[in-house]
């Protein structure tokens, strides 16, 4: 029997989905028969990654995975280096989204310390093939590789039992952290023109955040726990997330693989997840009339909203399960360590 593979995933908290990438990718490749290992590090070091540059790695690493923002600060001697890059926020697309001051840290910071995880990577990862694209335009790249993420699908999956049916109110969700990037601000208008019978549940995401005034027909749920998010998606009967710019879509995967519909914006990476008019509805980045329009379809016609719902459900299961995409991971780094990708 050979020596299992181990891998280290040093990170640095990021208070987001990247934390969540993180603790599934580590779950996954333990599920493939590797050891995994994660170690966190404090926020701060976001700012100074390359005081990390000597801190050693677990004994008997063979390989190591880190994030395309401070991974440089993690090459060591005779250990291959995967980067994965979530999103690229040197993206012009992503440039409207941003105040000055952050655009101000991802060109000063970011894309300096991007440029060295690149340029010691013996291998790169992409969450989306728009990433995957993004980033090799930005960076002049020319060899990534697009693997997608997954849910546990024996956590988020759809309700077992059925709940008594009602056309009023309808029941939206939104899951995310309020930011302008995730399209927030959209939320209050939508809501107030979709009217009471429709209501909308939504969280602050892993950030903590305040909620503006809303309309009445609108309920913060703040930071959720897994079981309880799960639960809020098994019972809502849509996902409405107007969001202007994803590396990949944590919260229209999480929906799918609850059995739910999706209404999100025709932009960047959601495509990918959502087939317009299979398993959900896309709409123009910013329309909120189309938003509105779509969430008063899948209200009107409950049968094809339920059937939008199992299409993204065998989606999720199929095209984006733990099983078949922690395989990739794992055939990619056995590749990177022999040496047939680099």
């Amino acid at each position: 029997m050979g020596k299992i593979m181990k891998v280290w995933l040093p990170t640095i908290k990021a208070g987001s989905g990247a934390d969540v990438f993180v603790n599934r990718l580590a779950a996954g490749l333990r599920n493939q028969g590797l050891e995994a290992e994660i170690t966190w590090f404090d926020r701060r070091y976001e700012f100074v990654p390359f005081l990390l540059k000597n801190i050693l790695p677990p004994a008997g690493t063979d390989i190591i995975i880190a994030n395309s923002w401070n991974g440089f600060a993690f090459k060591r001697a005779g250990i291959p280096l995967v980067i994965v890059e979530l999103h690229c926020v040197l993206d012009p697309g992503f440039r409207a989204y941003k105040s000055f001051s952050q655009h101000l840290y991802h060109k000063l910071l970011i894309e300096k310390f991007e440029t060295a995880s690149f340029s010691k990577a013996s291998h790169v990862v992409a969450i989306s093939e728009y990433t995957a694209t993004s980033v090799m335009a930005v960076f002049g790249l020319t060899d990534v590789t697009t693997i997608p993420l997954w849910v546990p699908i024996d956590k988020f999956e759809p309700e077992q039992s059925v709940p008594v049916e009602s056309n009023i109110p309808f029941r939206l969700l939104f899951v995310g952290n309020l930011i302008r990037r995730k399209g927030a601000d959209l939320l209050a208008p939508i809501m107030a023109q979709l009217g009471e019978d429709f209501h909308l549940r939504f969280t602050s995401g892993l950030r903590s955040a305040a909620s503006d005034k809303c309309p009445g027909n609108m309920t913060p749920l703040g930071h959720l726990s897994e079981a309880e998010l799960i639960r809020e998606y098994q019972n809502c009967d849509a996902l409405l997330f107007p969001t202007r710019f994803e590396g990949f879509g944590y919260a229209a995967l999480e929906a799918m693989a609850c059995g739910k519909p999706v209404v999100t914006s025709d932009n960047t990476s959601l495509p990918e997840l959502v087939a317009d008019g299979e398993n959900g509805i896309l709409c123009p980045t910013d329309d909120i009339d189309s938003f509105v329009s779509a969430c008063r379809t899948l209200a009107g016609n409950k049968s094809r909203c339920k059937k939008m719902g199992e299409i993204g459900l065998d989606k999720a299961r199929s095209g984006f399960s733990e099983e078949y995409n922690a395989s990739q991971y794992a055939s990619m780094l056995q590749s990177v360590l022999s040496g047939t990708i680099k």
